[in-house]
């Protein structure tokens, strides 16, 4: 574990007030106050930028790379192996900010060319540069709901009763997929090969050559869908809860006792479970032990139970870890399974509305919905 005392700074630079050891989200973290809600987060494909999606239809692009990263910052005493992180010497880069791509936050997923893709309910479609250049790709009259992307240059994109899966190049249609009323999320399955559509009507799968299969599914919730790594189970939320298919026989768990409607879901890879938000710890269960029986059944528990609702959860994609994010804006990260919890950001009143791990799980990106945005970055050592 990382000693996260920095050095004693000289006297003249220490403010009356100020502390000698500046707190863990100080040291690890880049944070800005935007001038709109954080509505999503999302990662490119390269690995190098996040885009912040915010409430004025405009887009945030931080670069993941920091020249004062705590990875430099950091300082290993040779006799003891003690680790230091020293605090920063120089002012934060501003994000770039792009002009608005949307009425209202847009939909924000990954390219597989270049940046992101962005697109507003109203119909409008744009690819957002890592360098904050928003070039259009089109427009349909017919209100847009949900957007996705199988990171191979293929788009999906619901509108009304149907989604069009495009290819990026040019945006020319390659397939149709007709829903039964409103689409309000979709996924790709990792491998690219089939399309979960969440409707009305329940949960519609759809494979090139197979066609579609329907799953009744409770209800259409906020929570969106997600679909597990290796593409066997897909979790989704209705009705308050959230349910879970596992996809080689159809079976439905349904889990039903949430304190509020789960706005977030995560896979753990590593650990074969998955996390929800919506309560007031952290809800988790092994999909080696499903709760197909009772909700009980495979039941995790992770992190202390708090006084303060958890609005968002972000699984690591290397190590048994979840961090989660609460209705004041606090954010923590807890090991799966256990109770102990390190906290990284006070909560101060507005709700995390975003939390996002990247690829290479050394980043956290988080959002609030007071505009907050912060990237903390976690050298390895911090976990053992």
């Amino acid at each position: 574990m990382i000693d996260t005392a920095a050095p004693p700074a000289p006297a003249e630079a220490v403010a009356p007030g100020q502390s000698l050891q500046p707190p863990l989200f100080d040291l690890l973290a880049r944070s800005w106050r935007l001038e709109a809600a954080v509505h999503s987060i999302s990662m490119d494909n390269a690995g190098k930028t996040a885009g912040f999606a915010l409430a004025d239809g405009r887009i945030a692009l931080i670069p993941l790379d920091d020249a004062e990263s705590p990875l430099v910052r950091m300082r290993v005493e040779f006799d003891s192996g003690r680790s230091t992180i020293r605090p920063r010497e120089k002012p934060v880069a501003s994000p770039i900010l792009t002009r608005p791509v949307a009425g209202s936050a847009p939909f924000l997923v990954p390219s597989a060319s270049l940046g992101f893709i962005a697109a507003g309910c109203e119909g409008r479609l744009t690819r957002v540069t890592p360098r904050g250049q928003a070039i259009p790709l089109g427009r349909d009259d017919a209100p847009l709901s949900a957007i996705a992307s199988d990171g191979k240059g293929r788009i999906a994109i619901a509108r009304e009763d149907r989604t069009d899966l495009h290819d990026e190049d040019g945006m020319p249609r390659q397939a149709r997929v007709v829903t039964e009323g409103f689409a309000s999320a979709i996924a790709f399955a990792p491998d690219g090969q089939s399309l979960a559509v969440q409707q009305d009507s329940g949960l519609l799968i759809w494979q090139p050559r197979q066609g579609s299969q329907t799953h009744a599914t409770s209800g259409t919730g906020s929570g969106g869908l997600v679909i597990s790594a290796d593409g066997e189970w897909i979790a989704g939320t209705g009705d308050g809860g959230l349910w879970l298919l596992r996809r080689r026989d159809g079976q439905i768990a349904r889990i039903g006792k949430f304190r509020a409607p789960p706005l977030s879901i995560s896979f753990s890879a590593g650990e074969n479970a998955v996390f929800a938000a919506g309560a007031f710890r952290v809800a988790g269960w092994s999909l080696g032990t499903p709760p197909f029986a009772s909700e009980s059944d495979g039941a995790l528990r992770s992190g202390r139970t708090g006084l303060v609702l958890i609005e968002r959860v972000a699984a690591h994609p290397t190590r048994p870890l979840v961090a989660f994010g609460t209705a004041d804006g606090a954010v923590s990260v807890t090991r799966i399974g256990e109770v102990g919890e390190m906290p990284l950001r006070h909560g101060d009143g507005a709700a995390v509305s975003a939390l996002v791990w990247s690829a290479c799980g050394t980043h956290l990106a988080m959002g609030t919905t007071a505009g907050d945005a912060a990237i903390v970055t976690l050298p390895a050592q911090i976990f053992k």
